[in-house]
């Protein structure tokens, strides 16, 4: 029978916590890359076709589509010529190397268009969560005393010099006088300059048959995650290292309610992608100047 005290209810979700690897400096971010290169240089229609490898197939049919995983009363009845039609269409994406279409699904009313991307969302939240499935964002993070301002949270300051850290990654709340996230979820290898992360990419001991896309080879930061690293390149004369010490890199989890990776737009065009805060954020007050 299992132990339902305080203690191992608390145990527990801390030892899950520290399974899932959620927060890493971008050292360890590397190190995680070289470790497992497939899962973390793959692109969105990569991505898809590996969720829906994971939960099998017979014939035609994707057992994504029974959604044994959440309630099998959300199973998709039939419709296995489009689940292997999407699943094609991503596979010509991944050859191509570039995502540059939309899959549109056009039939009546009845014909389980939302169902069917219904089960896909669903299935990708369930693949987020698995060992496989884990995808990373990353933030700036700007320590209170290298500044020389108060911490935000909960205590002041601490007495901390920059040189003590390799990375500002873990700090506590304390010692963080503003996180900056980037909405658009960057990948981390972005934050390798074009030229250095082709000569990593190289280096990788990727499958044979694994097509790295445009966007992992070419992409860049979108423009305020592009602004922050050039102010603080600068700040730091070209030392990358240093620039570098200011990532957090998180995990985090594919979720339609919360808007994280998978997001609806309704027919009045109202994207729910996104919310705004109106008031300011302090954190936007501690940055340094060079920002």
């Amino acid at each position: 029978m299992p132990n339902s005290s305080p203690e191992a209810f608390h145990r527990t979700v801390r030892e899950e916590y520290e399974n899932q690897n959620r927060l890493m400096s971008f050292d360890e971010y590397l190190s995680l890359v070289r470790a497992e290169p497939a899962s973390q240089v793959r692109s969105s229609a990569q991505y898809m076709v590996d969720m829906m490898d994971s939960f099998g197939r017979e014939g035609k049919r994707f057992k994504v589509f029974d959604q044994d995983f959440v309630d099998s009363r959300f199973k998709l009845v039939g419709q296995e010529a489009v689940q292997d039609h999407i699943y094609q269409i991503l596979r010509s994406f991944i050859r191509e190397g570039i995502n540059n279409k939309l899959i549109l699904l056009h039939g009546p009313n009845g014909s389980a268009k939302t169902s069917i991307v219904s089960c896909l969302m669903r299935g990708l939240e369930e693949y987020s969560q698995r060992p496989s499935g884990a995808v990373y964002r990353f933030h700036w993070i700007f320590p209170a005393d290298r500044f020389g301002k108060q911490g935000l949270g909960f205590g002041g300051a601490g007495a901390h010099r920059e040189d003590d850290y390799t990375s500002f990654a873990k700090l506590g709340d304390a010692d963080i006088a503003a996180r900056i996230s980037c909405e658009l979820r960057d990948h981390p290898l972005f934050l390798l300059p074009l030229k250095q992360r082709q000569a990593f990419l190289k280096e990788l001991k990727l499958p044979e048959d694994f097509i790295l896309s445009e966007y992992v080879q070419k992409g860049d930061l979108s423009q305020k995650g592009k602004k922050i690293f050039e102010a603080l390149l600068r700040a730091y004369k070209g030392d990358i290292r240093k620039v570098l010490q200011h990532v957090q890199v998180e995990r985090f989890y594919i979720s339609k309610r919360y808007r994280d990776g998978a997001v609806t737009i309704e027919p009045q065009m109202h994207v729910d992608a996104t919310a705004q805060q109106v008031t300011m954020d302090r954190s936007v007050t501690m940055l340094p100047s060079s920002l």
